[in-house]
């Protein structure tokens, strides 16, 4: 016979873990996507029919920004961060990348003024945004975003090359750098296509 502790522990846990699952946009098989579990687990903890180890409640914990004591206590007590706030905080944190950008831009304009390359720091902001947007579409968002972050930084990169090459070497040939892009992103395409399956 089950404890009456450890039952209302599966009780909690699981009318908390479909709670926040749901506020947050997940079906089961995305939750279950990022803890690298079946779908059937979390299906299983969801019907309190079982608890996840302490690891795997401490990543679902953080996963939903959240402590364990929530996902355990008597009733949600926090509401989760809504998709605006998300986009809002995805864009203020990509916005440094660019900020950073316009300050050294104008102090390098101001200081070096004979130098015409200084807007190359606009280009450099991109595949920085870049890593920003696949931090927060690993935290926040699906995988289609994850990925379309990860092919801007392949594209943005390969474009800094092209063009900081292009500028200070002259290299004609410098161009060919997309298709190594290009076979990145088959690559980045293949890979998604092999964590989907």
């Amino acid at each position: 016979m089950v404890p009456i502790c450890e039952e209302k522990l599966r009780e909690n846990f699981a009318r908390n873990l479909t709670h926040y699952r749901k506020a947050s946009g997940l079906i089961q098989t995305e939750l279950a996507e990022k803890l690298n579990y079946s779908d059937k687990s979390v299906s299983k903890w969801e019907r309190g029919d079982g608890l996840p180890d302490l690891t795997v409640t401490a990543q679902i914990a953080e996963i939903f920004g959240l402590t364990v004591n929530d996902l355990i206590a008597d009733k949600p007590r926090r509401k989760l961060m809504n998709t605006h706030n998300k986009i809002i905080i995805t864009l203020l944190s990509m916005g440094i990348a660019w900020l950073v950008a316009t300050v050294l831009f104008f102090l390098f304009e101001m200081t070096l003024p004979g130098v015409y390359n200084w807007w190359l720091l606009y280009i450099y902001a991109i595949p920085i945004s870049a890593i920003v947007g696949i931090v927060f579409s690993c935290i926040w968002w699906k995988k289609i975003h994850i990925f379309a972050s990860i092919s801007t930084l392949i594209w943005s990169v390969a474009l800094c090359i092209m063009l900081t090459v292009s500028v200070f070497i002259h290299e004609p040939k410098i161009y060919l750098i997309f298709i190594v892009a290009a076979v990145v992103q088959v690559m980045t395409i293949l890979w998604f296509l092999i964590k989907k399956h």
